[in-house]
């Protein structure tokens, strides 16, 4: 699974669209402290108004949208050899079972059990079920052919927070007085699901049925709860973990200091082949034999260390990392220098122009710029060093 494979599914969430059939959806509202359900309910997609299939579908959209790794994780279900996980066998059910409300339930009553002491809130549980409808592609010439059809079916799940609406002091222009304002109402945040997920996972537009697509509110900051307990899954490093674990192999080897051009060249190595990756549509990975490659290439002399610091960080020899989750982003200020007087952002193709110099016994920070500096809407002036 890759961005354009969620990407694909996630464009179609959209009312009046003729490649989706959504069928039925489920929504369960829970008080968080007692744990108790106090209404289900079960609708059919299209007896609901145009307004409250749109909230809907923004909220499922929502459980399919971040940076891979970071907010959305696609995972295998654990023991999972033979087919014999059970979890994977209940979801196989919902996704096609008669009666989805009461499959659903099942599922409530884990969450219940299992992680509700993690949210903060009262919340709402949903569980949509639908198809996404594909062209098949022209395998003798690659063009799509939309005389030819498949269809995708999928459920997600997704878990959002209730918000207590506030008193308000209002003014009634008609009795001219002020006058005070008592909600009956909650709201659904719909907009910032806690998380959820979607089964199965999609490649290259193929079901994954040993997998799910898991989500998260906050960035790097899964819920194993959700993840262990209730999908039954093996969690696999956020792509920031991966990225300090990368450097901290490279600080083991080098020491705690290190050339801007060093830092460059690496991330250089790295974005030859994530451009690989985006031509290819395969998941670029590194191993230890990569890394060392990489390393040799940017200047750093791994002689016989490196195999000893991955195996003592990484814990495996096997293990890789995903280029796209240590690689920055080039087409943004991602770098940051940071020191206690500032914090600067650059650009990864930068880190080059960047050198810490000392003069008459004091650290300066030097950065080669092209046109001049401004502050507060004036032009700094430039001195001789």
């Amino acid at each position: 699974m890759n961005k354009e494979d969620i990407a694909s599914i996630r464009k179609e969430l959209k009312t009046n669209n003729s490649k989706l059939k959504i069928q039925e959806i489920c929504s369960y509202f829970i008080k968080q402290d007692s744990k108790d359900i106090l209404c289900s309910e079960e609708i059919y997609f299209d007896m609901m108004d145009e307004l409250k299939k749109e909230l809907y579908l923004k909220n499922f959209k929502k459980v399919l949208t971040g940076k891979i790794d970071s907010k959305i994780f696609e995972l295998e279900f654990k023991n999972n050899k033979l087919g014999e996980n059970q979890t994977q066998k209940q979801m196989l059910e919902i996704l096609k079972t008669k009666n989805f409300k009461e499959a659903t339930q099942t599922l409530v009553s884990k969450i219940l059990e299992e992680t509700c002491e993690k949210y903060e809130l009262d919340f709402m549980i949903s569980f949509v079920r639908g198809e996404v409808y594909k062209s098949a592609e022209n395998k003798d010439n690659g063009e799509v052919d939309n005389d030819v059809a498949y269809s995708l079916g999928f459920f997600i799940c997704s878990v959002c927070p209730v918000i207590s609406p506030k008193n308000s002091l209002n003014f009634d222009f008609i009795e001219r007085e002020f006058s005070t304002s008592v909600p009956a109402k909650a709201i659904i945040n719909t907009a910032s699901p806690f998380e959820g997920f979607m089964f199965p996972s999609f490649s290259e537009d193929a079901a994954e049925t040993d997998k799910v697509v898991y989500y998260t509110q906050k960035e790097n900051k899964p819920n194993p709860l959700f993840v262990e307990n209730i999908l039954d899954c093996d969690f696999k490093s956020t792509a920031q973990a991966d990225k300090e674990r990368f450097f901290e192999v490279v600080r083991d080897i080098v020491g705690a200091e290190i050339e801007p051009e060093v830092v460059s060249s690496i991330y250089e190595e790295l974005g030859r082949r994530l451009d690989v990756e985006e031509e290819s549509g395969e998941v670029s990975l590194i191993g230890l034999k990569d890394m060392e490659r990489i390393l040799e290439n940017s200047g750093i002399n791994t002689a016989d260390k490196l195999r000893s610091s991955f195996l003592g960080i990484m814990g495996e020899e096997n293990y890789e990392f995903k280029v796209s989750s240590i690689t920055p982003s080039y087409e943004t200020k991602s770098i940051k220098i940071d020191n206690n007087t500032a914090s600067i952002s650059i650009g990864p193709q930068d880190l080059k122009n960047v050198k810490q110099v000392t003069k008459d016994g004091i650290r300066y920070l030097m950065i080669r710029i092209d046109d001049t500096a401004t502050l507060e809407g004036f032009d700094l002036v430039t001195e001789e060093f």
